[in-house]
């Protein structure tokens, strides 16, 4: 699954992937990185390479609040650019748009259930990614993002996380 926080402008890009591994039962990031005032055409291009090249049966769950970013990734990926949320599903869809306004405490939630069980590795490589966690501060499940450092990384992990169903 890959998760993207597109910011352009206001905050950073992030783009995190992650893989379900069945043995050992375990969610791990192969990739995470940051984007400092991104081109949204370059962002679409490294994430359709990373399908092409790596990910051909990938989801990309996307911060929907950014419509007309989440247009240019369909158009990119062959799909229709006028969606509707209730008619995106996984099986039909390699871009699915994310709520955030309304998904963000149940996306925080599930991220804590997934450390809480050990399920998430992170290698060392990713160190803005670990920094993200350990300095998370939330409030009733919405989190504080002037105390999270590179919160805009954490957003791309909670929206890849999403992905996953893990009881």
């Amino acid at each position: 699954m890959v998760g993207i926080d597109p910011g352009f402008g206001s905050s950073n890009t992030a783009i995190v992937i992650t893989e379900h591994l069945k043995s050992p039962e375990v969610i791990r990031v192969i990739y995470a990185q940051e984007f400092e005032k991104a081109n949204p055409s370059d962002i679409v291009d490294i994430c359709h390479d990373f399908h092409i090249k790596y990910y051909p049966n990938v989801r990309f769950l996307v911060d929907g609040s950014n419509a007309g970013f989440v247009r240019q990734l369909k158009v990119a990926f062959g799909e229709n650019p006028d969606y509707d949320y209730k008619t995106i599903s996984p099986d039909s869809h390699e871009i699915l748009p994310v709520n955030f306004a309304t998904e963000h405490k149940t996306m925080l939630s599930h991220l804590y259930m997934i450390i809480n069980k050990g399920y998430l590795a992170i290698p060392e490589k990713y160190e803005k990614l670990i920094i993200s966690l350990r300095t998370a501060q939330a409030n009733e499940y919405s989190l504080d993002k002037e105390q999270t450092s590179y919160n805009d990384l954490l957003d791309g992990l909670r929206l890849s996380l999403n992905g996953y169903k893990i009881e």
